[in-house]
């Protein structure tokens, strides 16, 4: 099992501190404590966060080998031409480690329903525009005088270079938890899957339905990489409530409300890795920990301390 780390892109702006030496230093760190990946989240107006791709490019140029992703990115809010120029451009400068996680927002949520908007899009049709934005990044990073008529785009004889570092493109992370679409939708098109799935046997059900509708689309379904995306207070019961706190501001809503939507683990280092394991042992071979924490530093270093004392980081 590979462990990877969110960087805090939304608590950057939401604590009013203007320290992008910090930011950076944690991804630093990450790398130097063995940590797989570092990834980082998108929002246009719905999250104020530091733009993602901005900021994996900033990380690129700090670190050497730490895989850089988005967990995820709203694919459907950028016009695919120019976001496949943009990701193959951050392959390039990266030597080849970008991973791009495609997320879809939550429907009927008006602040991401006003994303939408205010760039005259209909946050109705999100999905199917972030499929269509799939197809056409891969022909532009896999072909030239690639041209195209679908539902939302339309052009003819375009070539994009840079081409990325990696064989056949960025590969593409799609989000879906315990939906039936979604799942298809991974088996079909995904290179990797990625959730907030609170149980591990429900993990272990949806993963062979990703299996499956890969299989059924002519794919080889161990070429999918399953991973999942965790919400983590540990330690003592005060790093507990301050979490929970976090939490709470961070999505404006009660802590017990969020629960509900997504895995939020707290407890003891141990527990948690525990946890983790269920997970793996249900399929799970990579997972994104976003720490709910003002200071991230500390707990990166003392989950990276917990994961080499059960050999699971080298």
């Amino acid at each position: 099992m590979k462990f990877g780390i969110l960087l805090p892109t939304r608590d950057a702006v939401m604590s009013g501190r203007a320290d992008p030496a910090g930011l950076l230093h944690i991804a630093e760190r990450a790398e130097a404590l063995g940590f797989h990946s570092v990834w980082v989240g998108d929002s246009l107006t719905a999250r104020p966060r530091i733009d993602a791709l901005t900021t994996l490019a900033a990380v690129g140029a700090r670190t050497s080998h730490i895989r850089l992703g988005t967990a995820i990115f709203l694919a459907a809010l950028r016009h695919p031409i120019l976001l496949a120029y943009q990701l193959a451009s951050l392959d390039w400068l990266t030597g080849g480690r970008i991973d791009f996680g495609i997320g879809y927002g939550r429907a009927g949520e008006p602040a991401q329903v006003h994303e939408f908007e205010i760039l005259g899009l209909d946050a109705g049709a999100r999905i199917k525009m972030s499929e269509e934005a799939v197809h056409i990044m891969r022909r532009l990073w896999r072909e030239t005088n690639v041209s195209y008529k679908g539902k939302f785009h339309q052009f003819k004889d375009v070539t994009l270079e840079p081409k990325p570092v990696q064989p056949g493109g960025v590969p593409i992370w799609l989000a879906s938890n315990d939906v039936e679409p979604g799942l298809r939708r991974v088996g079909h098109y995904g290179d990797a899957w990625i959730n907030n799935i609170k149980s591990p046997e429900t993990y272990r059900v949806c993963w062979e339905k990703v299996r499956a509708y890969g299989a059924q689309a002519g794919r080889d379904p161990e070429t999918i990489e399953p991973g999942a995306y965790f919400t983590v207070a540990a330690a003592d019961k005060n790093t507990v409530d301050e979490g929970q706190r976090f939490l709470a501001e961070y999505y404006n809503r009660p802590y017990e409300a969020i629960v509900k939507a997504q895995p939020c683990v707290t407890g003891p280092w141990d527990e948690i890795i525990d946890r983790f394991e269920l997970f793996r042992e249900a399929g799970a071979r990579m997972v994104v920990l976003r720490f709910a924490a003002r200071d991230q530093l500390e707990p990166v270093e003392a989950c990276a301390e917990a994961l080499h004392r059960r050999g699971l980081l080298r």
